[in-house]
C-alpha cells in the first residue's frame, strides 16, 4: 500500500498501521494544515469512512491525502462570507416585507435565511478557534450566543404564526445582526492578511 500526503509519498511506516491509526497519525502530523481530502484507490472517502476501517485494509493499493494551509482556508473562508452576508441582509429585509404582505413565498425566504445564519454561525465557530486568537474567539461566542437567542425568539413566533411579529425580528433585530456579522468578518479578514489585530 502506497500513502500520499499532498501528492508526496510518506513512507513504509503506516503499513503496520489500521486505517484508524494512519488517520490520526496523519491528521496529528498536520500542524499549520488541515485535511481537506483523501482518497482510496483514487475514489473520494470521507473522515468518517476512513475512520470506522469500513475497506479492507489489504484491498487498499493507494491512499491520498490533500491538505491547505489553514490561512488559506480561513482567507478563503472569509472572502466567501463577505460575498455572502450582504446577499443575506437584503434576503432578511426582502422576507420581513413578504410576511408583511402575506405572501407566500415568505415561508420558503425564512428556510434560507435559517440556513445562511447556520452556516456563517458553523463558519465564524470554526474560523475564531482555528485562529488562535483568544479575543476573537470569545467575541465570535458572544455573537453566536446572541444570534441564538434571537433565532429562538424568530422560531417561536414563526411557530406560533405570529408573522408580523417574524417581519419585525427580521427587520430590526436579524439585520442588524447580520450588520455587526459583516463587521467582524471585515475585522477578521483584515487581521488574517495582518492589517490590523484590533476588535
Amino acid at each position: 500500500m502506497k500513502i500520499f500526503l499532498d501528492e508526496k509519498p510518506i513512507g513504509e511506516k503506516f503499513n503496520d498501521m489500521n486505517l484508524p491509526e494512519i488517520f490520526n497519525k496523519i491528521q496529528n502530523s498536520l500542524e499549520d494544515r488541515i485535511l481537506m481530502q483523501i482518497f482510496i484507490n483514487e475514489v473520494k472517502v470521507n473522515e468518517k469512512y476512513f475512520r470506522e476501517s469500513l475497506i479492507d485494509k489489504d484491498e487498499i493499493k493507494k491512499i491520498e491525502f490533500f491538505t491547505q494551509k489553514t490561512s488559506s482556508l480561513i482567507n478563503e473562508t472569509l472572502n466567501e462570507a463577505s460575498e455572502y452576508l450582504p446577499r443575506l441582509k437584503k434576503g432578511i429585509k426582502e422576507t420581513a416585507s413578504l410576511f408583511r404582505n402575506s405572501d407566500d413565498k415568505a415561508a420558503q425566504n425564512y428556510q434560507l435565511i435559517l440556513n445562511g445564519l447556520e452556516w456563517y454561525i458553523e463558519t465564524l465557530s470554526r474560523i475564531t478557534s482555528l485562529m488562535n486568537n483568544e479575543e476573537y474567539y470569545k467575541k465570535g461566542q458572544n455573537m453566536i450566543n446572541d444570534i441564538n437567542k434571537t433565532l429562538s425568539d424568530l422560531m417561536i413566533a414563526y411557530n406560533k404564526e405570529d408573522f408580523v411579529l417574524v417581519a419585525d425580528i427580521l427587520e430590526y433585530e436579524i439585520v442588524d445582526i447580520v450588520e455587526d456579522l459583516i463587521e467582524f468578518n471585515k475585522i477578521l479578514i483584515l487581521n488574517t492578511e495582518g492589517k490590523s489585530d484590533k476588535l
